[in-house]
């Protein structure tokens, strides 16, 4: 420069996507000068990937320790300038699967978000104003972290140095319960080389864990119906005292030893693997593009094949809610077979709910990741199968659901001859 500073940067990029910047300044003029190192990446057109509930796209950094997910565009679009307290760990924008990050290395800096309008926005890293003397040299390193976000890589940079990096991938707060689903989905990946098959196993090894659990539940759920008639004496004797039929019910429950609730149990224990596997399939690039069978070539976007238009032999595209694919009917039609099988006993409001679900949950389901109803028609399968294994155990309550059954039939007959 004219008065005799002279500045360089040397980069240094690794197998991955870390580079590292190197900035040195060395003062060969006559007279001190006052020097600010910076570092800044721009954020110069949307993401494609939306900030929602449960996944954070925008900007991001760890300040103190901590990882912020709580910043979003139009925080910064509204303030100008957002300057996070405390020391800047890292410091950057992110979406589900991509992240760029600026993070210090050996010295203080200060981070900050900007938006310079037109939709872009900048993060970027101030160090500590320092004086050089002359004949006096100064070198900043900052490094720049551009690409996939993936677990393996990020936890490696943690490990490096980089403090809380491994917690850019926004799994919540069941991170602790996810990331351990995640992993075995990878090992089990690494066995057989098929995400779809890795998901069929970890859903075996998950049922295989909860069979006890389920096998009380479905011996509960058998008593259940076993102590219908000596409930509908006590409904009929209390009708008149909805207090005292309940205390009742209650204490016939405590005398026979039967938990109404413990039927329920397995399907309460599902839904935080269920949730887990939902999470790993949006956010982990791992699972990204990755293809099951035949059709289903990225188990974490909805099935594409559409029964409207006759699994793609149609030149049709559905409208959202009628998009349902073949998986979802598959998940309808287990759960269906699913309750079918069910031991419990049923007053006819309950009957109808039961009918009604598996075509509702075909509807809700279907916008799903494919991954998701491999997991669910999977588990519905394996259910049915150990709900067959129970019966052939307890043949007394297979014939009591078949008498049930028969007596509904001819009840429904003696309705319609009354009726003609």
């Amino acid at each position: 420069t004219p008065t005799g500073q002279r500045f360089a940067i040397t980069y240094t990029i690794d197998k991955d996507y870390m580079i590292s910047a190197a900035q040195t300044v060395e003062n060969a003029g006559g007279a001190p000068v006052t020097v600010k190192p910076f570092a800044l990446v721009n954020r110069t057109d949307k993401t494609s990937s939306l900030d929602t509930w449960n996944v954070h796209s925008g900007p991001i950094g760890a300040f103190d320790g901590s990882v912020t997910f709580g910043t979003n565009y139009s925080d910064v679009a509204d303030a100008k300038t957002i300057t996070e307290a405390g020391k800047t760990d890292w410091i950057g924008f992110t979406d589900v699967y991509w992240m760029s990050a600026l993070a210090p290395v050996g010295a203080k800096a200060e981070g900050t978000f900007r938006s310079l309008g037109n939709s872009i926005f900048r993060a970027d890293l101030v160090y500590d104003q320092q004086v050089l003397q002359p004949r006096q040299r100064l070198t900043v390193t900052t490094k720049l972290f551009a690409g996939a976000k993936e677990h393996t890589v990020l936890d490696t940079y943690e490990k490096q140095g980089i403090a809380n990096f491994g917690l850019a991938i926004d799994w919540g707060w069941f991170r602790w319960f996810e990331k351990p689903i995640f992993w075995l989905l990878v090992k089990l990946f690494s066995l057989v080389g098929n995400f779809g098959v890795a998901i069929i196993l970890l859903t075996a090894i998950v049922r295989g864990i909860m069979f006890p659990v389920a096998q009380r539940g479905f011996a509960s759920m058998a008593a259940m119906r076993a102590i219908q008639p000596k409930m509908k004496a006590l409904q009929e004797r209390y009708k008149d005292d909805k207090q005292k039929q309940q205390q009742e019910i209650m204490a016939l429950y405590k005398k026979e030893g039967v938990n109404p609730m413990a039927g329920c149990l397995p399907m309460f224990l599902q839904i935080p693997v269920f949730f887990a596997l939902y999470k790993t399939l949006i956010l982990a690039i791992e699972m990204r593009h990755q293809p099951f069978v035949l059709w289903i070539k990225d188990l974490s976007a909805p099935d594409p094949a559409h029964i409207l238009n006759l699994f793609g032999l149609l030149d049709f595209q559905p409208p959202a809610f009628l998009a349902i694919g073949l998986l979802a009917l598959l998940l309808g039609v287990t759960m269906f077979l699913q309750f079918k099988l069910n031991p419990a006993q049923m007053d006819p409001a309950q009957q109808q709910v039961f009918m009604i679900m598996p075509w509702f949950m075909m509807f809700v389901m279907a916008p799903f990741a494919s991954g998701l109803l491999v997991y669910w028609i999977t588990s519905n399968l394996l259910t049915i199968a150990q709900q067959k294994y129970l019966y052939s155990r307890h043949p007394q309550l297979k014939a009591q659901q078949e008498k049930d059954a028969a007596d509904k039939t001819r009840a429904l007959e003696r309705d319609k001859g009354a009726k003609a």
